[in-house]
């Protein structure tokens, strides 16, 4: 378990949608707001933003996010019961490689 989860479990605004990791970094990425909400967010596992620039309002300006900060090799890994949309980050990061 990482620290994040205990975070996302008690949280009824961040519904996590993938988690990346490189070394000893974790990064989520989270649907923000209500469940229809088509803004996204980069978090620490604190919960905290990974960078200052964020909200993002969809997961090309997530992978374009990830890939300015140099996190475009890492695979998503899908976190909850849908994984369509960490696969679609997957996907986009890779054209983008």
């Amino acid at each position: 378990m990482t620290s994040g989860d205990a975070f996302f479990r008690g949280s009824q605004i961040y519904d996590p949608v993938a988690l990346l990791r490189r070394g000893d970094g974790i990064l989520y990425v989270a649907r923000v707001g209500m469940k229809a909400s088509r803004q996204f967010m980069i978090l620490m596992p604190t919960g905290e933003p990974a960078w200052p620039h964020e909200p993002l309002s969809s997961l090309s300006d997530i992978a374009w996010a990830l890939r300015a900060h140099e996190w475009h090799g890492v695979i998503p890994e899908p976190v909850g019961p849908n994984e369509r949309q960490a696969r679609t980050l997957a996907r986009l990061l890779g054209e983008r490689a």
